[in-house]
């Protein structure tokens, strides 16, 4: 008896849980739902406009934008190597984490002029004009990594 009111609880749950996401499309088998909808719409009117809102053809348009994302999705995944896909989630993490750091000029140039011997090409020293945006961006990524590597918990046997 347990064991079928146990049942019945997950079966509820579920059933509860696939009506709240109201599917309003599908690409490939894929659902896609008003509350994916709703997300896009955030983003793209900045939470002022709801699926719900949206004239048939402006509905119509949201789901092929969720199709075609959806398809991107899946068959990437499908089509990438797990090392492949591991190297492209560690990007995306680096590159939502550095947006909040903060590099100065001042810190650039002094890392520049550190390493002038990494910045030659052709024999002639690349100006500093040329190479600042990369080493901002390294010294992000470089402040990042450090952060995480204080707080690891390294134990070698």
């Amino acid at each position: 008896m347990k064991k079928l009111l146990t049942a019945l609880a997950v079966i509820t749950t579920l059933t509860t849980a696939t009506i709240t996401a109201k599917v309003i499309g599908s690409v490939n088998g894929y659902s896609i739902t008003e509350k994916e909808a709703n997300k896009l719409l955030k983003v793209l009117t900045n939470g002022k406009v709801k699926y719900s809102q949206l004239n048939k053809k402006d509905k119509k348009e949201i789901v092929k934008r969720l199709a075609m994302d959806k398809l991107v999705i899946k068959t990437a995944y499908r089509k990438l190597t797990k090392k492949e896909r591991d190297f492209v989630i560690a990007n995306a993490w680096m590159s939502k984490k550095t947006r909040g750091v903060k590099v100065s000029t001042s810190e650039a140039k002094k890392a520049y002029n550190a390493n002038k011997k990494l910045f030659v090409k052709k024999g002639k020293t690349v100006p500093f004009s040329k190479v600042k945006n990369v080493i901002i961006m390294q010294l992000k990524q470089k402040k990042v990594v450090d952060r995480m590597m204080k707080r690891a918990k390294i134990i070698v046997k």
